[in-house]
């Protein structure tokens, strides 16, 4: 399904990995995107599947988990509209560490990882600049997991 841009346009402009570009630059890439939908409790991503694509949330919301197929699978955290998913395994060539399931009916965008090739070759300005803001929210997610880690673990001394 090709996304209605006019809709989704004010959700993109917010979106980490879309920081810095024009309506112009966000609208050429979402044109090269599609959407798709999830019914609640479907997976969206598998945990150990390799990684093709980054997700935008665009409606609904999703959860993280770590061993989803376990008998203790870990809730890790949620995500809503506007959060990207799956970055982490495609731009590090790694399989997904987590599974994502929706909570609700959602609609995702899908940035194929051929899409991510195509820019690097036809604009290294910016796939460079979607690189640096797909780092930036990592770190800030890195950042967070850490302090969340040093709450938890000064309560142990």
């Amino acid at each position: 399904m090709q996304p209605a841009l006019p809709e989704i346009l004010p959700l993109l402009r917010n979106v980490t990995i879309f920081g810095g570009l024009t309506d112009e630059t966000i609208r050429h890439i979402v044109e090269q995107c599609t959407v798709i939908s999830f019914k609640a409790r479907e997976v969206v991503i598998q945990e150990g599947a390799p990684g093709k694509e980054i997700y935008i949330v665009l409606k609904g919301r999703v959860k993280v988990v770590l061993g989803m197929d376990t008998d203790h699978p870990l809730e890790v955290t949620e995500f809503g509209p506007g959060n990207c998913l799956g970055e982490v395994s495609l731009i590090g060539i790694l399989t997904h560490s987590a599974s994502v399931m929706a909570l609700e009916d959602t609609e995702v965008l899908v940035i194929s990882k051929q899409l991510l090739m195509d820019i690097v070759k036809d604009d290294t300005n910016l796939f460079s600049l979607l690189i640096l803001n797909i780092a930036r929210e990592l770190a800030r997610r890195l950042y967070h997991t850490n302090e969340i880690l040093l709450h938890y673990g000064s309560g142990k001394k």
